[in-house]
């Protein structure tokens, strides 16, 4: 993966991490945890959960791991990790008062904590007490960049191609799907960037991007459009992670301000297989067709672009569930579909170079 050098944060891609995903592993809030199982696996020495103790990484995930799951952070301290990363992605982002004691331990055995939630714990006066006294860093990953910036439409000038990925619903593989889609555009030899917009997606880039659900409204859109100018380089794609779902009524707002700042030439619908309502509440997700033109329609005021394809994410189907899935997709819709993670990017990839 391609990144450019504007990190924010003391952790790279040699740091020895613990994953904390208490009572959650198994669960849909486990993003996090699940995002650097699969893409920085050989950083992760294993995963804290008394409640999964014990048992296999790839039974309880699907993902190929081969580091323990541990009960509590003293247990993990035997695999001599260096930093805590909280892999639990909360609605609301608050810090469970249950956690406070294994995370005050975790500073007092010197380790940094890496936290993707809206608490922040260098703000909070017991950690910070407890991380001066250990010389641990509090690594909060949505404080946002000090610099804040209106969006003007700059992103429309860069030389490489910009693609968003944009979900039918939150949790639907938009970071997957653009990590997937970078990955394989390097390993074809093109110049390829991930643009990182979440705390996950941070993680995986080594502490490039910005968690834009904490940025100021007014200057939502102008983060994504720095990132996007900061990142153009001599890269031939640019690939944004999105957030959100604009039929979502909590984090519409964040999807729309990705999608007016980084003004994509293409996007890819991700979109969970056989789902029908938004998860956190009792709202129907509309047909592709209707969730392909709104997207579209948005772009149109400032850079008209279309759904170049769509990823489904196939992963509570069948594998030949998931292959008739796919191609009724397909046939519904006229666009190239796919499981990126489950049968590879390279149909999506292959329309993309197209757009060149």
């Amino acid at each position: 993966m391609s990144l450019n050098h504007n990190k924010r944060f003391p952790f790279d891609h040699k740091t020895r991490l613990a994953i904390f995903a208490q009572g959650e592993l198994a669960g849909s809030r486990s993003k996090t945890a699940q995002g650097l199982l699969r893409y920085v696996g050989r950083q992760v020495v294993c995963v804290i959960d008394s409640t999964k103790a014990g048992q296999s990484l790839e039974a309880i995930t699907g993902i190929k791991h081969p580091g323990p799951i541990v009960s509590d952070i003293k247990e993990s301290l035997a695999y001599k990790p260096q930093a805590i990363v909280i892999g639990i992605a909360l609605s609301g982002g608050k810090l469970p008062l249950e956690w406070r004691h294994e995370l005050k331990l975790a500073c007092s055995y010197k380790l940094d904590i890496i936290n993707g939630l809206h608490d922040f714990l260098s703000e909070d006066k017991e950690f910070s007490a407890l991380a001066q006294e250990n010389s641990v860093n509090l690594i909060d990953l949505r404080k946002p960049p000090e610099k804040q910036t209106v969006a003007t439409g700059l992103s429309r000038n860069t030389k490489a191609k910009r693609i968003l990925t944009v979900g039918s619903d939150c949790s639907s593989g938009k970071m997957t799907v653009a990590v997937e889609l970078t990955n394989l555009a390097v390993n074809q030899k093109h110049k390829a960037s991930f643009i990182a917009t979440g705390q996950t997606g941070i993680l995986v880039a080594g502490g490039v991007g910005v968690g834009i659900d904490r940025v100021i409204g007014d200057f939502m859109a102008g983060a994504i459009e720095d990132l996007v100018v900061e990142q153009d380089l001599d890269n031939d794609f640019l690939f944004i992670e999105g957030q959100g779902s604009i039929f979502h009524p909590g984090f519409s707002g964040v999807t729309l301000a990705i999608l007016h700042g980084s003004c994509p030439d293409g996007l890819i619908l991700c979109h969970n297989a056989k789902q029908l309502t938004i998860k956190e509440g009792d709202i129907v997700i509309p047909d592709l067709k209707t969730i392909i033109n709104t997207y579209e329609s948005l772009t149109k005021p400032i850079h008209a672009a279309k759904v170049v394809g769509i990823a489904l994410n196939t992963r509570n189907l069948d594998e030949n569930e998931a292959k008739d899935l796919i191609a009724e997709v397909e046939s519904e819709t006229g666009l190239v579909t796919c499981d990126p993670v489950r049968f590879g990017a390279g149909r999506l990839l292959q329309i993309i170079t197209d757009l060149v």
